[in-house]
């Protein structure tokens, strides 16, 4: 499965028009919010542009290689903690949600 995804992870980032990798000095849960918000920015803003995101994120998420990608980014102690890809493409169907009625409660 890992090879089949790679595959995948390559095939989509080429395709995409860019990456941008979120970075902070700090690797705790407070930087982990700071980057979420940024994040949120830019897709806020993203969006607004009619440009679509997507996680790619694995290369972070798997604990062995991502010292190897932080020093191929020369990040200098510095730790990539999001990464996504954007880039001009066909809108991906929405996630399913619940009802607001179902997990708001009137009291």
């Amino acid at each position: 499965m890992g090879n089949y995804q790679a595959k995948t992870d390559a095939t989509n980032i080429r395709s995409s028009a860019g990456v941008a990798v979120l970075v902070s000095s700090d690797n705790n849960k407070a930087a982990w919010v700071e980057v979420g918000r940024s994040y949120q920015r830019f897709a806020l803003q993203a969006t607004a542009l009619e440009i679509c995101t997507a996680f790619i994120n694995q290369p972070i998420e798997v604990r062995h290689l991502r010292p190897e990608f932080e020093s191929w980014l020369n990040l200098n102690g510095e730790h990539a903690l999001l990464m996504v890809r954007f880039g001009y493409g066909p809108i991906a169907p929405f996630s399913l949600r619940r009802p607001l009625d179902d997990v708001i409660l009137n009291e």
